[in-house]
């Protein structure tokens, strides 16, 4: 799978990948490579790929590319080819009150919170509108059918069925009420919903569903538990 990376290393030895007088320490190279990809993936449902990328080179504006402090950021440019460009600030901050700095090689993980402020996933498909075909919901042995046109942080859920609509809306309660218990359990390890809306128009039911930090998973969860209903004929997943 590819990843962010915005630095690099030789192994045997200590030679870092340099932006502007900024340096990385192994470790974190590491760690940001992962966390990056992780909030990135899971908010906006596009994966890092050659078409998908960071850019070499500083936001358009007086912001330094690092800022240090309480709430340390790196200020990047999200880079989808061949001509767009958005800038979003990659953002940590330790729980203990340390300041963590990239070139840190000795820090404990599991102290720092992180996300990316800026994210635009609307956007983002808008510009690789041609990668809609491969998304993250293939799910064995569906009982009806899925079309997928898009999904982001706000994705809409179509569902066309005959039946019991009461039935439809408390499986979808249920599900994200439970994830939210498990992950929250869990110091919110697999993020939470933030909300879900429902509306009716014969012959669809429609659920808008804010997947806040819980990203796609949410979407792909609420999917598999339709498996136990009769009567759903056609789900469509949308922005």
């Amino acid at each position: 799978m590819y990843k962010f990376i915005y630095c690099e290393h030789e192994w045997g030895g200590t030679k870092a990948f340099h932006l502007e007088g900024l340096i990385f320490s192994k470790n974190f190279c590491n760690f940001f490579a992962e966390t990056f990809t992780k909030i990135f993936v899971n908010t906006t449902g596009l994966k890092p790929s050659s078409k998908v990328t960071l850019a070499g080179y500083k936001q358009r504006n007086e912001l330094p590319i690092y800022q240090p402090g309480l709430v340390s950021k790196l200020n990047l440019v999200i880079w989808i080819m061949p001509e767009f460009n958005d800038n979003v600030s990659f953002c940590w901050k330790s729980k203990t009150g340390k300041i963590i700095k990239p070139t840190d090689e000795d820090f404990d993980e599991e102290d720092l919170e992180c996300w990316i402020e800026g994210l635009k996933p609307d956007e983002y498909w808008k510009q690789v509108a041609t990668e809609k075909k491969s998304h993250p919901f293939q799910i064995a042995n569906l009982p009806f059918e899925l079309k997928v046109f898009g999904f982001g942080v706000d994705t809409v859920l179509r569902i066309y069925f005959t039946g019991n609509k009461e039935e439809i809306e408390q499986v979808i309660s249920e599900t994200i009420e439970a994830y939210n218990e498990k992950s929250e359990a869990l110091n919110r390890k697999n993020g939470v919903v933030h909300n879900c809306r429902i509306f009716y128009e014969e012959p669809i039911l429609t659920a808008s569903v804010d997947t806040g930090s819980a990203g796609t998973r949410i979407i792909k969860q609420i999917l598999k538990s339709f498996k136990k209903l009769k009567g759903i004929k056609k789900v469509e997943v949308d922005l």
